[in-house]
């Protein structure tokens, strides 16, 4: 039989090996959780980055579905304003130029206030004003203005179009009473688009949402 005095040794490196183990162990699963913080961090900034630029796509082509007054002039300034949201002014200066509606070339207007307020066809007004929105949409009441909005329950504080972010997809709602007030008039198609549309008409619209893709095209309809 061995000496157990000769076992010491044998024993402690074995521990000091599990000890090491159990180290390396550690300091793997804090690796893996930081390399996981940076990917969500990453991801994160790819999210918002993407979200900016579907809505200034979306804010455009919600344009393009309006029914606009007669009383407008194919030699003016189609223009979109916008209040409260740096990133979308910033994507749709990239988006607009070279589109047209109308006839009537686009431009963006970065608001600092709501008095700032001339002639827009339309004002999108970010989350970072949404808590004065009833106050801001009376500034804009009576005119043939579209107003989208971005914050939860926007459509009962005067908002035609609210953005919503569902599952990732940067999805709308609609007032169908409140565009009807300012004049308004939208497309059948962009109705029945929206994951919701409060009217009070008694025809309602289709059912449907629109999402955004990676693909060439921003709109899809999913039935």
């Amino acid at each position: 039989m061995k000496d157990p005095r000769a076992l010491a040794p044998d024993a402690a490196r074995a521990g000091r090996r599990r000890w090491s183990a159990r180290v390396a162990a550690a300091c793997s699963r804090f690796a893996v959780l930081v390399v996981f913080c940076l990917a969500d961090q990453i991801v994160a900034q790819e999210v918002v980055y993407q979200e900016d630029e579907v809505k200034a796509a979306f804010i455009y082509h919600f344009a393009t579905f309006v029914q606009w007054p007669d009383t407008s002039r194919s030699d003016t300034v189609f223009a979109i304003a916008v209040l409260g949201a740096d990133g979308v002014a910033s994507e749709l200066e990239q988006f607009l130029p070279g589109r047209a509606i109308q006839g009537r070339s686009m431009e963006v207007r970065r608001l600092g206030t709501i008095d700032e307020l001339q002639d827009e066809a339309v004002i999108f007004i970010g989350a970072d004003e949404s808590f004065r929105l009833p106050k801001l949409a009376r500034k804009v009441d009576e005119r043939p203005m579209l107003v989208v909005t971005e914050a939860p329950g926007a459509l009962k504080d005067g908002s035609m179009i609210n953005f919503q972010v569902v599952d990732q997809r940067v999805r709308f709602e609609i007032s169908l009473t409140a565009a009807e007030r300012a004049g308004l008039e939208l497309s059948s198609r962009l109705l029945s688009a929206a994951m919701f549309v409060d009217t009070t008409s008694a025809v309602t619209p289709p059912a449907g949402i629109i999402y955004a893709s990676g693909g060439n095209s921003i709109l899809h309809q999913q039935r």
